[in-house]
């Protein structure tokens, strides 16, 4: 009785959070401010797990509407693994891969010209200690709370052990963990709402038997674990995403990894109702996007 309880209360909050932060946004789709979807192009690609990178990124400005490239803004000169937008100081942050042979952690990117800049050049690996056996920490999808507070997730691939949460610290760009969430994710996005709710969507997943299911996770921002699940359809990759502004639908990417076509397709997620649409192709190659979103 005390679980159903729970789900029924957990729900309701659910369905009342989405539904505020839909109005939310048709509110403040009204502002003269205007949202801009940023990306970069250029993933890792590197040879080896955790190996050096083979390319560097390069920021752009997506059309949301159509997918459609609207203008090459500039190499950020280091390879991005996440993208997020600071609406409590107007900065774009990013995070760089593990294999990125000039530095691994928090950078901030010129919206302007696309150059990026460590925050803290000192602070390798997001200071946080190389598990012996291990390369570091290949933190990406991080995402900007309403009140500016970061956070992000990274894959863990060991036996007896889930994914990681992180908090990150934007002057210091040091991270503090939160290690086994209970969940297991890959090509996911991790992204707050614009009421502030904390998501993460993974990417489909195939059992056994064949079926091939999709979940989206609520998660408590104080340490990563999820509050309850959400199953998507049709099963859709959307990795590396945000929220719009305007009509607050997760905005994700589809790809194949490694794929040398780079074909690339943007793609929605309704949480109200479950559900997951393509959009369009977009950018070949595109990894990682972001909205601008106005100062609260």
């Amino acid at each position: 009785m005390k679980t159903l309880s729970r789900l029924a209360i957990l729900s309701a909050i659910l369905i009342v959070a989405t539904m505020a932060s839909a109005q939310v946004s048709t509110q403040t789709s009204s502002f003269s401010f205007t949202p801009t979807l940023l990306g970069t192009t250029g993933a890792c690609n590197n040879l080896t797990q955790g190996g050096p990178c083979t390319q560097t990124s390069t920021l752009v400005q997506v059309d949301p509407t159509t997918g459609a490239l609207i203008k090459t803004i500039g190499p950020v000169g280091y390879t991005v693994s996440g993208l997020a937008w600071d609406r409590t100081c107007g900065k774009l942050y990013a995070s760089t891969a593990l294999g990125d042979t000039r530095f691994h952690g928090l950078i901030t990117i010129d919206p302007n010209t696309g150059l990026g800049t460590p925050v803290n050049a000192s602070t390798i690996n997001f200071g946080l200690a190389i598990d012996p056996g291990t390369l570091g920490s290949p933190v990406h999808s991080i995402t900007i709370d309403f009140f500016g507070n970061m956070v992000g997730w990274y894959d863990e691939f060991g036996s007896g052990v889930t994914d990681t949460f992180v908090k990150i610290n934007k002057i210091t760009g040091v991270a503090t963990e939160y290690t086994n969430t209970g969940i297991n994710t890959n090509q996911n996005g991790l992204s707050f709402s614009d009421f502030n709710i904390l998501w993460n969507i993974d990417s489909p997943k195939t059992a056994i038997d064949g079926t091939v299911t999709q979940t989206a996770y609520l998660l408590n921002p104080l340490n990563g674990k999820p509050l309850l699940s959400r199953p998507l359809s049709p099963p859709i990759a959307a990795a590396i995403g945000d929220f719009s502004p305007v009509n607050n639908l997760y905005y994700g990417l589809n790809f194949t990894a490694f794929d040398p076509s780079g074909r690339t397709f943007l793609v929605t997620v309704n949480l109200l109702r479950g559900t997951v649409t393509t959009v369009a192709q977009t950018v070949d190659f595109l990894h990682t996007i972001a909205f601008t979103k106005a100062h609260p």
